[in-house]
């Protein structure tokens, strides 16, 4: 009887402690009345009745749905394999669990399908270099679609998108022609444009170069032109010199011919006595020596 009841008081004690559910951070819980929805709890401890409640975990925090690779064919009749990420995040719990049987398998569906709807309508070089174009549709049509299930698409991203192996090795032979030639163009761009600079490089030290020639041959006409006129002005010093000479020497001649005139005059005039300067009978002495 003792084994009985302690047997009741454990299975009492676990049902109890059983009935205490833990809602972590970023999620809510939808407790539901013996099968029935009966409201959405935050996170934390919360209790339920024992074996006539129950309570469904919801991550609402934004989620990445894996979307599977698949051959989809595009306008110009090309198979390419596509695969890519989407985004989501549940805004209302309730809808999003009780609208739909599975809200994450319903979106990998819909992705799909617009994914053959798009690439279906373009061309392979036009999916190949329009990639943000394609996710932007995309998150447009499934955002749109997902709305009924309170499903917020934030973002779509095209993962995987490669044509076949035979137009791959097209590609790439095409790749390495192309680059071979922007090689071969740059080389050409660089020895012409090396030929360019040295071209400019002896335009410019011919200009340097007359140009200190010019300089040289300014200086050299300044230099003598400074010359000439130091003899100009050394000529004109001299012939004034001389000017002055003549002048003095003639003056002493006129002088010393009055002198002379006077005296001549002087001694005419019979027994007078005349004292002479010894200035006086140089000047006389220079005038017979003429």
């Amino acid at each position: 009887m003792e084994f009985v009841i302690f047997l009741v008081f454990l299975i009492a004690i676990v049902t109890l402690m059983s009935s205490f559910k833990r809602i972590d951070q970023g999620s809510l819980g939808l407790v539901e009345t013996l099968g029935k929805y009966a409201g959405t709890v935050d996170a934390g401890l919360h209790f339920l009745i024992p074996f006539v409640q129950t309570i469904r975990r919801v991550d609402i925090r934004e989620q990445v749905v894996d979307v599977p690779e698949q051959q989809i064919i595009t306008k110009d009749n090309v198979g390419v394999t596509v695969d890519g990420l989407v985004y989501i995040q549940i805004n209302d719990p309730k809808s999003a669990i009780y609208n739909i049987n599975n809200v994450y398998l319903a979106v990998v569906n819909l992705a799909q399908t617009n994914l053959r709807s798009v690439l279906g309508t373009m061309s392979l070089d036009e999916t190949l270099s329009n990639r943000e174009m394609i996710n932007a549709r995309l998150l447009e049509s499934l955002d749109r679609e997902t709305n009924a299930w309170w499903v917020k698409v934030t973002r779509v991203e095209i993962k995987r998108l490669d044509p076949p192996h035979d137009i791959q090795e097209s590609m790439s032979k095409q790749m390495k022609a192309e680059r071979e030639k922007r090689a071969s163009i740059l080389e050409s761009e660089g020895y012409k444009q090396a030929l360019i600079t040295r071209a400019e490089g002896e335009k410019q030290a011919k200009i340097l170069q007359a140009e200190s020639e010019k300089e040289s041959q300014r200086l050299l006409a300044e230099g003598q032109a400074q010359a000439e006129v130091a003899i100009a002005e050394a000529r004109a010093t001299a012939l004034q010199l001389e000017s002055q000479a003549a002048q003095q020497y003639f003056s002493g001649q006129a002088v010393a011919k009055e002198q002379l005139s006077v005296m001549r005059d002087a001694l005419s005039g019979g027994n007078t006595k005349y004292v002479l300067d010894t200035d006086f009978l140089g000047n006389l002495s220079k005038f017979f020596q003429k």
